[in-house]
């Protein structure tokens, strides 16, 4: 397996509609969304709603000090290449502090080791995507979904009664969320849809999808975080035809300030509507009071379909590991690149049926344990009863 070191560089001019998407995006007003969906609820469990995610962590300081932050891209179960990633930066426990963007699981071979390697060794990290549609089903599977059987759920997709458009019975995201031991699921729920790094590091930000320019923190809509590629006239979008890539409008917002840092304020203004102020009263429930954040630069994932993404402002790590090329890390300080290449694409025909097969023996092995663990406490139970009887 061969790792490559590449040095930084900057991003290229920026094309004259970037301009225009940058324009748009200052009248652009987020939705900030605390549920998903606006339709009327059927039946409980149609209406239920997962914990949403804390939208970002102010981290105030850094292991006593780490040596390096090392910031990873998207895993997507892929373990053996975070292993190796691991041993080529040569990552020490307790000296260094692994920053992962995103995306731990899904499409590739081991997505409960990953999550494992990464509780085990204190990473931080933001909440992908893909990690969030294990987490909803993880809410719904221990909530109202909890003692369904897998013909149950099957006729609740059936029927349209799940509580979200895309969850899928026999699906990576539900086959994860129903076997992901309870302290690692615990482990990838807390992930926050944003990280604001501590001093020196603190003009840095994480986040999985991307971030809007000149939209305060404490506003930025959780989903968008999560899934946005580019930026058009209606705000951002996970398609890559809408508008303009997202971190091009960034270095057009950040770019003409010359380097200085951008002011993200959480304050709302005068004519914020009673509904809105409503929102932001739940919103802050769950995020940190945080006045004011001095940032100029983004580190994320995401956005495999352009490989990996060096530029002045914005690091973007995804360097399409599940699709067979390359896992990178990004080290403060010093702005090294290293990867390692992956090899195989988990995401073909073969390999995706492998993958599959070993989940569902891996999910039987879990549903086997966990009967035998209600049969033992029927036998206590039973054997409890029986003595209390004879008293």
């Amino acid at each position: 397996m061969n790792s490559s070191t590449q040095d930084n560089s900057n991003a290229a001019a920026n094309p004259p509609n970037i301009k225009a998407a940058a324009n748009a995006v200052d009248a652009y007003k987020p939705a900030i969304k605390l549920e998903r969906r606006a339709d009327e609820p059927s039946s409980d469990i149609k209406s239920f709603r997962a914990n949403e995610p804390q939208l970002y962590e102010e981290k105030t300081t850094v292991p006593s000090p780490p040596s390096r932050l090392i910031f990873i891209g998207d895993i997507h179960g892929c373990v053996e290449y975070f292993n190796k990633l691991l041993e080529t930066v040569e990552f020490k426990q307790g000296s260094d502090q692994v920053v992962l963007v995103g995306d731990l699981v899904a499409k590739g071979p081991d997505s409960l080791g990953v999550v494992n390697k990464a509780r085990s060794i204190g990473a931080w990290g933001t909440r992908g995507n893909h990690d969030d549609r294990v987490v909803r089903w993880g809410d719904f599977l221990q909530g109202p979904g909890k003692g369904l059987s897998e013909s149950d759920l099957e006729s609740l997709q059936s029927s349209g009664d799940l509580p979200y458009d895309d969850f899928e019975i026999g699906g990576d995201h539900y086959d994860i969320a129903s076997t992901m031991p309870a302290c690692d699921f615990s482990y990838l729920a807390r992930f926050p849809t944003m990280i604001v790094l501590p001093p020196p590091y603190n003009e840095w930000v994480v986040a999985h999808g991307g971030i809007v320019p000149t939209t305060p923190i404490a506003q930025q809509n959780p989903d968008d975080v999560m899934t946005m590629r580019n930026i058009g006239p209606d705000g951002p979008s996970s398609k890559k035809d809408a508008g303009e890539a997202w971190f091009d409008v960034w270095a057009e917002k950040i770019g003409p300030l010359g380097g200085n840092s951008t002011s993200v304020e959480s304050s709302s203004s005068d004519t914020t509507s009673k509904d809105d102020e409503q929102t932001n009263r739940k919103r802050q429930i769950s995020s940190p009071s945080l006045d004011t954040i001095q940032f100029k630069k983004v580190i994320y994932g995401h956005d495999a379909g352009r490989d990996l993404q060096i530029h002045e402002f914005t690091k973007g790590l995804d360097s399409r590991c599940v699709y067979g090329g390359k896992l990178t890390a990004f080290i403060l300080p010093g702005e090294q690149l290293v990867s390692v290449d992956c090899g195989k694409d988990y995401t073909s025909g073969d390999s995706d049926q492998r993958r599959r097969r070993d989940m569902m023996l891996r999910r039987a092995q879990t549903l086997r344990s966990n009967a035998r663990r209600r049969r033992k406490e029927r036998r206590e139970s039973s054997r409890r009863s029986a003595g209390q009887k004879h008293k």
